[in-house]
């Protein structure tokens, strides 16, 4: 059991589109193709339709729990990693907001952001721990339940996107990636990675070098979120009032 909260990877390793990685995306595709399948049976029962995701959120709450634990007894960047200020962090909360209050606010936002954890998931850098350790189940359920919960709402719950969703996007994310820009410079981190790609390969290396990258991170966002809301079912348009026919003289 030490061995699963160790510092270092256990005896299994996880690599980047190995046998692994691919056994877990078809699981994660399957628990969302199994939902979306079954959503009419699941919609119908009032039961499971409230408590399948409260569960899987409290599971990924403990897991979150543990792995804060995890850095801290090992004093692995601690302070760094327990603000939630990466898009997974920032959607975990969103996640007990949307959960919590079903508000159709929220599930906008957590809808567009909830596509870090697609990117997480298709191109994992979290040190290669396997199976075998705490990490590996930490971040393919955080990231599987983040994408899961967005396919629930739109699914089950029948959530659809407001005409002016990406606007509000606009609205709430230029702020917050602001002040994130100005707190990695501040203090020298790389927050969403707004300030380079991430030490592993991953497609944000494609963006440049600095000041560059920034302006074409911002861009590649823009247009994927733009994608997202253009693809993304909408609420019915409300058919205008006709106008009161004029009084017969």
């Amino acid at each position: 059991m030490t061995d699963f909260f160790s510092a270092a990877p256990g005896r299994m390793t996880f690599g980047e589109f190995s046998g692994l990685h691919w056994a877990v995306l078809a699981v994660v595709a399957a628990c969302i193709a199994l939902t979306v399948g079954f959503r009419a049976r699941l919609r119908a029962n009032a039961r499971t339709r409230r408590a399948l995701p409260v569960v899987c959120l409290v599971v990924a709450w403990v897991l979150e729990i543990a792995y804060h634990v995890w850095t801290y007894i090992h004093d692995l960047d601690f302070w760094f990693n327990l603000p939630p200020l990466e898009l997974c962090g920032m959607s975990l909360w969103l996640a007990v907001a949307l959960v919590w209050t079903r508000s159709r606010a929220v599930f906008e936002i957590y809808y567009f952001i909830s596509v870090g954890a697609l990117a997480a998931l298709l191109f994992p850098a979290f040190g290669g721990y396997g199976p075998d350790h705490v990490r590996f189940w930490h971040f393919f359920f955080v990231h599987a339940f983040v994408l899961w919960l967005a396919v629930w709402f739109l699914a089950v719950e029948q959530y659809r996107l407001r005409r002016t969703a990406f606007w509000r996007l606009l609205a709430f994310a230029t702020p917050v990636a602001l002040g994130i820009r100005l707190i990695d410079w501040r203090f020298g981190v790389n927050y969403m990675y707004l300030q380079g790609p991430s030490a592993t390969a991953s497609p944000l290396d494609v963006l440049g070098s600095p000041p560059w990258y920034f302006v074409n991170l911002l861009a590649l966002a823009v247009g994927i979120f733009l994608l997202m809301f253009l693809l993304g079912p909408k609420e019915p348009r409300v058919p205008r009032a006709a106008p009161p026919a004029a009084a017969q003289a």
